[in-house]
């Protein structure tokens, strides 16, 4: 055994209170920021509302930004408290919020009802998850997770990929994500479906029953449903194969609608995008976020040379500090959401310019390598967000699809293009003759698109329309 010193450098990134605060920010719709404002308001006294636009907005917040610089260096939930001198800052002050392109009518009526809030997934996983008896990081790591998942309440990133922004080891990754595995709904976190019915069964004490068995040994089968292959393979009766099959079909293959079962009443585009002198301008829209600003009464509590009571000027610093990150955070999600949708935008500009059947083949990563950012920045942006376009109002996710393959003129294919292709050819089609499934890939096949029967058949379903037999009318 050799013994020595070993010198080596390298960068790690720690998991810090005010990072999860910033990336769980970003994750953030428009509603939902203007829902976390408000209980902002009501829990730092530091904080109010500011019934005036400030006309030095872009100055002060570059102030703000100086005056922060250092708690970027200290990544630690203590912040130093020396960090901001607050009593030279706020003799200026600051605000933050109601920045569109319009400009503001406080007088203006709006007749439209709220939107009524609804516990989020997010929400749900985070009051168990505040129950549960574990040490700092781990907690931390589980909220991380529980920020990357979509609406159905599958985690979608890689494990790698979030060791890797994180700084830390896959295993810690992997082991946060079986403490998410034990929370309600069964099911959230999983990868894939196969997994997510797996989370289920266990969760169930059914590890070594016969559903089970289908699932780890004869998935491929399970899926189209071959049930007498699937009772050869595992040399079991078609009943019994029968049986556990209905077992498997009271399982929720999206255990996040369990939690949020129903899209919003009201949708509020959070990005809002106008073709203006023939190009394409991307803003915010967040005229619902309500302004906010220091409460300068504050400031004589943290003069010098006063008798104000160290305690109290404790508890003021940290109140200012935490409100300083919460203004940062919103700045750098606003940049953050402007430069993804104008990437999307430049890569997606057919689609801007002509409308949904030319949306091409995008991917997350395409855009996190456009602007320098990494993936997970990318599928938080993009979760729960609407952008209203030329075209009507779209979600976010909907402008990154599955490239299909070229077309015969060596055109990359998009899997949305050819749903949406699907979806016009039946529109249009005779009622009293449908077109089948082998006459749409028949008619697509003519257009340049090679797609199988069954891809047409599977696309149909994700669009809930029914099979020609259920469709033809008589006269």
């Amino acid at each position: 055994m050799n013994l020595g010193v070993d010198l080596s450098l390298k960068m790690q990134q720690k998991l810090s209170f005010q990072m999860i605060q910033s990336l769980k920010l970003l994750q953030l719709n428009t509603l939902q920021l203007e829902q976390m404002l408000k209980t902002e308001l009501e829990t730092n006294p530091v904080l109010e509302i500011s019934e005036e636009q400030d006309t030095e907005l872009e100055e002060n917040t570059q102030d703000l930004q100086e005056a922060t610089d250092d708690l970027d260096e200290e990544k630690e939930l203590d912040v130093n408290e020396d960090s901001i001198d607050w009593e030279e800052y706020l003799e200026e002050g600051f605000d933050i919020g109601d920045r569109t392109s319009e400009e503001n009518e406080p007088e203006a009526q709006s007749f439209e009802p709220p939107a009524v809030h609804r516990i989020s997934l997010d929400e749900y996983l985070t009051n168990q998850l505040n129950e549960k008896k574990l040490n700092e990081k781990q907690k931390l790591l589980v909220s991380f997770i529980i920020g990357c998942l979509d609406t159905d309440g599958y985690l979608r990133l890689q494990i790698k990929d979030i060791a890797e922004y994180l700084g830390i080891s896959e295993l810690e990754v992997e082991e946060a994500l079986k403490i998410l595995w034990t929370m309600e709904p069964p099911g959230v976190g999983a990868r894939n479906l196969k997994e997510c019915l797996m989370i289920q069964l266990e969760r169930k004490h059914k590890q070594d029953s016969l559903a089970m068995k289908i699932i780890v040994e004869a998935w491929e089968l399970f899926e189209k449903l071959k049930l007498v292959d699937i009772a050869k393979k595992l040399n079991v009766d078609v009943k019994d194969v029968q049986s556990a099959i209905e077992e498997l079909k009271l399982l929720h293959p999206k255990p996040g609608y369990l939690v949020s079962p129903e899209a919003p009443s009201i949708i509020v585009p959070d990005l809002i995008v106008e073709k203006v002198d023939g190009k394409f301008v991307v803003m915010i829209n967040d005229g619902y976020v309500p302004k906010i600003n220091i409460n300068k009464s504050y400031l004589s509590l943290l003069k010098r040379n006063t008798n104000t009571k160290k305690e109290i000027k404790s508890f003021i610093r940290e109140k200012l500090n935490n409100a300083a990150w919460l203004i940062r955070s919103i700045e750098q999600r606003r940049t953050t959401m402007l430069k993804v949708m104008n990437a999307i935008v430049e890569e997606q500009i057919d689609f801007f310019e002509k409308g949904p059947p030319n949306l091409k083949p995008l991917k997350l990563q395409d855009i996190a390598d456009k602007i320098g950012m990494h993936i997970s920045t990318i599928s938080r942006v993009t979760s729960n967000k609407y952008v209203q376009t030329p075209h009507g109002i779209f979600e976010l996710k909907y402008f990154f699809t599955e490239s299909m393959g070229q077309n015969t003129q060596g055109e990359e294919i998009s899997s949305e293009r050819i749903r949406n292709r699907i979806r016009e050819l039946i529109e249009n089609e005779d009622p009293r003759e449908p077109l089948s499934d082998q006459k749409i890939s028949n008619i697509l096949a003519q257009e340049g698109f090679n797609v199988a029967r069954r891809t047409v058949a599977k696309y149909r379903d994700q669009l809930k329309i029914l099979p020609a037999r259920m469709r033809q009318k008589y006269d």
